[in-house]
């Protein structure tokens, strides 16, 4: 009987596990066949292009349209490089404008070819030079979304796009670029690949030129600085650089692999700086060395709070003079008196030339507000620049200030951070701060430090959408600009919210990654989200971020639309694996009293949310009454989404039905889930059985949930045998029902 049993159980494993394998075939999905979809739907009517020629030749050739085009007659120098040709058009237009391209070959020349190469682009004919240093191939519609954006826009000057590399046929390995960044450019050719160039702008600055450039990546940089590429107007005016955010180019080799360590030289940096820190001090009418005013907010910490002080002027290199401005809103009267006499011996041992001007203490008891103690630290500062610094910060490297503070003067700079790291690790607690549709999020955060992530995101320096305030540098001017920090934010989101005024207001936030510090993260008052008051609290003062920033809801110029918008994860992972699809189908839910008695609740049940949310707010970031788009019947639910998997069992024999329970009367609401594929976990779950689906989504319309706060478990019910196992979530929803719009 026994044999009988265990027979029939292996049947119905066996079962399982075929039904499973089938179903991973279908959500499994590769990125070539995800993206080659995206690239289907960019829409491109009646735009032609053609191959003219392979070689340089002074031939005529004639195009479609039987009309001769003149072939780079500029290129029969004694230098030969071997270059393509094409001509873009539309067809069937009355007012047909035919854009020629050139695309010469660029690599690593020595000395003197290079030199004949830059003679060669001065006699260049063609519109638009295509400047690709790697071997590889042009996306099919590459030459069709240049020639719409160069006709469309006769102010730009050059344009960069996304590439990606061709192995054995198959397309891989993407790399998403940011929108046009002159921080991240400075540090490194992020450009890439393949960038391509107005002719007509390049021979007016070659002709103009006298001194010699010795690289493509310092011909970009003279050319783009010539147009003005590091200005503000480049986020608040018409672009000379202009990102096109599709895969222009295949690779044979990684690009980021080849470019990684090419470098602008010192003198041209030294350069840069120079001219543009001039060009601000004589804008602001300031004749010396900017004073930097270093603000810690802290309260009954002064073992924390000193250890800080200490490691700051103790650790900070010669050169760079500051203030420390304590505010306390209302230590014990025990730390007031040892904040208060550590300070006097503090500033009556302090050297002259040390660099430390002054520590100074304001104290006023009141609610915790990190965003009213900032201003008042920065309503009293004398400095120029303000740095808003957390007093469980640790300086570790002597030059921080002086790297934080060259980027902050720059005139199109805003807010400046720096990379923070958990205590004496290489693990990373912060490296900016990227604007996803579930909320602000650290993207590299518990990564390690040691590896380059996605090619150099913790590496050099990058514009960001917000850093965060725990290490926050910015002008003072520009501080006042933006209105300081909103104290309508007490707690979360007011460092992002002043970093979104910033941008708005239009200077590039940037995140110096060559600049660590250690953050002895949240040691003053523990960690949002440990329990449901402060989930609540933080998902109230999440919804007042973005009611002030509607129109960048959703939206990170820094961060690319192909990559994943709607988890907190820390990596960059294309959309595919992870975005939200509201096209899937509404749940059937079904309702009852409590969980049946027969129900195990299990720690072994793993569950993950990572996104819980209003519909109409995921789309829009806000509540219906208060945006600006009228609601749809479809938008009136809520979207979850996360991942489970039982530990130590086979998870192909496992049905997964998400639980609400209201915390108040235990009522629990049970939700059918959508499997979906998770390479990221099943990654990390090595020694786990049958982990690929560990995914899974689910839309709920708004009436299926009555109104309370209810906890997430997840209920794993064995198809094999009668086992249902439940563990629940620290995550918590607020349900309210809607008033009329």
């Amino acid at each position: 009987m026994a044999s009988l049993k265990h027979g029939i159980k292996q049947m119905l494993i066996n079962k399982q596990h075929k039904m499973y394998e089938k179903k991973v075939l279908e959500k499994k999905m590769s990125y070539a066949v995800w993206i080659e979809k995206q690239e289907d739907r960019i829409e491109i009517d009646n735009i032609l292009a053609r191959e003219t020629t392979k070689c340089l030749t002074n031939d005529f050739l004639d195009d479609a349209n039987g009309s001769e085009i003149r072939k780079n007659e500029g290129f029969h120098s004694k230098n030969e490089f071997p270059c393509r040709n094409f001509v873009v058009y539309e067809e069937e237009s009355r007012n047909t404008k035919k854009v020629t391209f050139c695309m010469p070959f660029c690599g690593n020349f020595n000395a003197d070819d290079w030199k004949g190469f830059l003679d060669n682009l001065k006699e260049c004919d063609d519109d638009i030079i295509l400047l690709a240093p790697f071997q590889g191939e042009l996306s099919k519609k590459c030459l069709l979304l240049l020639y719409r954006e160069f006709v469309q826009h006769e102010n730009t000057i050059m344009i960069y796009g996304d590439e990606d590399i061709i192995t054995g046929g198959q397309r891989e390995k993407p790399w998403f670029k940011p929108d046009w960044s002159p921080d991240t450019f400075l540090s490194c050719y992020y450009l890439g690949s393949l960038t391509a160039v107005r002719t007509k702008a390049l021979k007016e600055f070659l002709r103009e030129r006298k001194e010699e450039i010795g690289s493509l990546y310092e011909l970009c940089y003279c050319f783009l600085e010539k147009y003005g590429g590091f200005s503000r107007e480049t986020l608040t005016g018409s672009s000379p650089v202009c990102h096109i955010p599709e895969v222009l180019f295949h690779g044979e080799q990684e690009g980021y692999g080849r470019i990684k360590d090419w470098k602008l030289s010192g003198e041209v940096l030294k350069g840069f700086q120079q001219k543009y820190v001039q060009e601000a001090a004589r804008e602001s009418d300031r004749s010396k060395e900017a004073l930097i005013s270093v603000i810690i907010p802290s309260k009954d910490n002064p073992e924390v709070l000193f250890h800080c002080i200490y490691s700051l002027i103790e650790r900070t290199q010669a050169g760079c003079s500051y203030e420390i401005r304590i505010v306390d809103n209302g230590s014990s009267e025990h730390n007031r008196t040892q904040i208060s006499k550590e300070i006097e011996e503090l500033n009556q041992a302090a050297e002259k030339g040390n660099g430390c001007e002054g520590i100074y203490y304001h104290y006023e008891p009141m609610t915790f507000n990190f965003s009213r103690m900032c201003n008042i630290g920065a309503g009293e500062a004398r400095g120029e620049l303000l740095l808003f610094l957390n007093d469980d910060m640790e300086i570790i490297q002597p030059d921080w200030l002086a790297q934080l503070s060259e980027k902050a003067l720059l005139p199109y700079a805003g807010a400046v951070g720096a990379k923070l790291l958990y205590p004496d690790s290489a693990v990373i607690q912060h490296a900016g701060i990227t604007n996803l549709r579930v909320g602000p999020a650290h993207k590299l955060q518990f990564l390690s430090d040691e590896q380059n992530h996605y090619y150099g995101k913790n590496r050099g320096v990058h514009d960001i959408l917000a850093v965060t305030g725990a290490c926050l540098m910015v002008r003072k001017d520009v501080f006042e600009q933006a209105g300081g920090f909103s104290e309508e934010l007490a707690v979360a989101f007011n460092d992002v919210d002043l970093c979104y005024t910033i941008y708005e207001t239009g200077y590039y936030n940037i995140v110096r990654n060559d600049v660590t510090l250690y953050h002895h993260e949240s040691l003053s008052r523990g960690k949002d989200g440990e329990s449901e008051e402060k989930q609540l609290r933080l998902l109230k003062e999440k919804d007042i971020l973005y009611e002030r920033h509607q129109d960048i809801y959703g939206k990170d110029p820094f961060y690319h639309k192909y990559l994943t918008t709607d988890m907190l994860e820390s990596e960059y992972s294309p959309a595919f694996r992870y975005q939200v699809t509201l096209d899937m189908p509404w749940a059937e839910v079904t309702a009852e009293g409590a969980l049946p008695e027969n129900i195990k609740e299990d720690a072994c049940v793993v569950i993950g949310m990572e996104c819980a949310m209003d519909i109409y707010k995921w789309k829009y970031g806000v509540a219906p009454e208060k945006g600006k788009v009228k609601q749809k019947s479809s938008d009136m639910g809520y979207y979850f989404q996360g991942y489970s998997f039982v530990i130590g069992a086979d998870n192909a024999c496992y049905k997964k039905t998400l639980i609400l329970q209201n915390k108040e009367n235990l009522q629990v609401i049970k939700v059918p889930v959508d499997d979906r594929y998770r390479q990221d976990i099943k990654n990390n779950l090595k020694d786990q059985l049958n982990v690929d689906l560990t995914g899974f989504a689910a839309k709920v319309q708004l009436e299926s949930i009555p109104e309370g706060i209810y906890r997430f478990g997840m209920l794993a019910e064995d198809r094999c045998s009668r086992q249902k196992l439940v563990n629940f979530s620290s995550w918590v929803l607020k349900v309210e029902r809607r008033p009329e719009v």
